[in-house]
């Protein structure tokens, strides 16, 4: 993941001119979200917008996670329409981050943003991003200053992102999901990876590169409903404090140790206790 300068000042030149970019969006039975899903990106990627950003062509990368309502098909009809995407279909319910890192896996433009498809990640910051990519950055995130949820979720996001960032071994942004940009370069850094708990967030920030962050604020859910049983945000923020590194094995190896020699301890106490017991009854039967 190193390069010269002379590479790193060659890529920087060719930052100047128009760019493709591929947007991975990740569904799941959001058919109620679609229509102004597409109704953001066709105001956001208009022809004048996307001249004014200097981006030379957009592909919008659907990945359907094994939908059970009308997504895929009205997906399927709205590219044999005109829209400029493509949709892969998973076999079934995988999961919101291994849809990503499906997406991610078939994109090909020079950048690569990740947004959700219930616009609380809003397309309005892509361009901006892009901006900061023209700065020299290979990672934009958008960082969430506000999120217009309920307390005990707020809370609970709040308290996850800690936690990751305190028992990881490398740096992980606060409050940063999935929305970001990413240069070629870093998603190819992120294919390479063996890992097969694959958490793009992480990995995003285990690969390195130059990176920073868009303030924003997190607005509602467009339409439908959240996906997100609690059982799946369990899941989910299991899998991102397991694959932020081994401090977590680190400190359940501590407790498992510490926990036995204070087993060990009370067994001798116990022994002791038990020998006293029975020496005072053998000389109370002497006498």
């Amino acid at each position: 993941m190193s390069e010269s300068i002379q590479e790193e000042e060659s890529l920087s030149s060719s930052r100047e001119g128009p760019v493709t970019l591929d947007l991975v969006i990740p569904i799941y039975n959001e058919e109620e979200a679609l229509a102004h899903l597409f109704r953001r990106l066709g105001e956001v990627f208009s022809k004048e917008a996307c001249k004014s950003a200097g981006i030379g062509a957009i592909r919008y990368v659907f990945v359907d996670d094994g939908s059970t309502d009308r997504s895929a098909f009205i997906l399927r009809d709205s590219i044999r329409d005109g829209l400029p995407g493509t949709l892969y279909r998973l076999s079934r319910n995988f999961g919101h981050q291994s849809a990503i890192a499906a997406g991610l896996h078939h994109s090909k433009a020079r950048l690569v943003a990740v947004m959700d498809a219930d616009l609380q990640d809003p397309p309005e910051l892509l361009p901006e991003m892009v901006s900061k990519w023209r700065e020299g950055f290979e990672v934009v995130y958008a960082q969430r200053r506000q999120r217009k949820e309920g307390l005990f979720k707020r809370a609970s996001y709040w308290t996850f992102y800690r936690i990751a960032a305190f028992l990881s071994e490398f740096k992980i942004p606060l409050d940063s999901g999935d929305f970001c940009l990413m240069d070629r370069r870093v998603v190819d850094a992120m294919e390479e990876l063996p890992e097969n708990l694959r958490y793009p967030r992480v990995l995003r920030a285990w690969v390195g590169f130059r990176q920073t962050g868009i303030p924003y604020d997190r607005p509602a859910r467009q339409a439908g409903r959240t996906k997100y049983t609690f059982s799946k945000l369990y899941r989910l923020a299991t899998d991102g404090i397991v694959s932020s590194g081994i401090r977590l094995l680190r400190a359940a190896q501590l407790f498992s140790f510490c926990f036995a020699v204070l087993t060990v301890i009370m067994l001798i106490v116990f022994g002791v206790l038990l020998l006293r017991s029975s020496d005072d009854r053998e000389l109370v039967f002497f006498f």
